[in-house]
């Protein structure tokens, strides 16, 4: 969440915002799925994030998430002055997820190593989540990117200081929620609290009802078939007996 903690950077300018970030990872019986991400500011962030008559569709810059194929959606305000951003982007199989998660997240987001496993049995199938979700080292990244050190460093601005001075902000203002969401409808949620780091390691076993079915029909079947086989040889035997001369 590079991207987000960007987002998070440029609306907490001031201490006393809230932005709730909800982070869903869907995914499908056949492996594929989605990600998507929520990021609700309050209305104090808004306002921080439009001072000096800046709108936020203008300071929020996604464009780049839009050319790796994400959709983004417009910013929806609320009567209250909260607004909320919706981002979404689907992955054919388990193993694109990890590189889906890299894109939003970027080197200095809170993820690390999120990876999804399918392992599909005869009756059933595993789906394993790994990773984890580390708040104890965020920063706004402001020192990483060139663009904003130059115009920085051009107006004489200590870059090292602001970056520190947004790190503090950021882990005092953000929230994060990681919702897990498997076939079959089974679902998983970790709330990392701030400054701390937890496992995202989560699994499920969907059992597969249909292969199941065809697999005790395929059996049922066979059974008759041996059954049907064994009382015709009976009977054979039997006709065959009969038509043998008397002694």
């Amino acid at each position: 969440m590079r991207r987000l903690l960007v987002v998070v950077a440029a609306c907490v300018l001031l201490a006393g915002c809230k932005v709730d970030t909800t982070l869903t990872i869907d995914v499908r019986g056949d492996g594929g799925g989605s990600v998507r991400i929520r990021v609700a500011l309050d209305a104090d962030a808004v306002q921080n994030a439009q001072a000096g008559g800046g709108r936020l569709e203008d300071r929020v810059r996604l464009g780049d998430l839009q050319a790796a194929g994400w959709t983004v959606s417009p910013w929806r305000r609320a009567p209250d002055g909260s607004a909320t951003l919706s981002l979404r982007k689907d992955f054919a199989n388990a193993g694109e997820l990890a590189g889906v998660v890299a894109e939003i997240n970027g080197k200095d987001g809170p993820l690390r190593g999120v990876t999804l496993e399918r392992d599909r049995g005869l009756l059933s199938t595993d789906y394993k989540v790994k990773g984890e979700a580390d708040l104890s080292r965020l920063t706004a990244g402001v020192a990483n990117d060139p663009q904003v050190v130059a115009q920085l460093t051009g107006q004489r601005v200590d870059v090292g200081q602001i970056d520190q001075r947004l790190a503090q902000q950021i882990n005092d203002a953000f929230r994060l929620r990681i919702r897990f969401v498997f076939p079959g409808g089974k679902t998983a949620q970790v709330e990392p609290k701030p400054g701390k780091k937890v496992s995202l390691a989560t699994s499920t076993t969907q059992f597969d009802t249909t292969r199941a079915l065809l697999l005790a029909g395929a059996v049922v079947l066979g059974a008759l078939g041996v059954v049907v086989l064994i009382r015709g040889e009976v009977r054979r035997r039997r006709q065959h007996g009969r038509g043998r001369p008397s002694g």
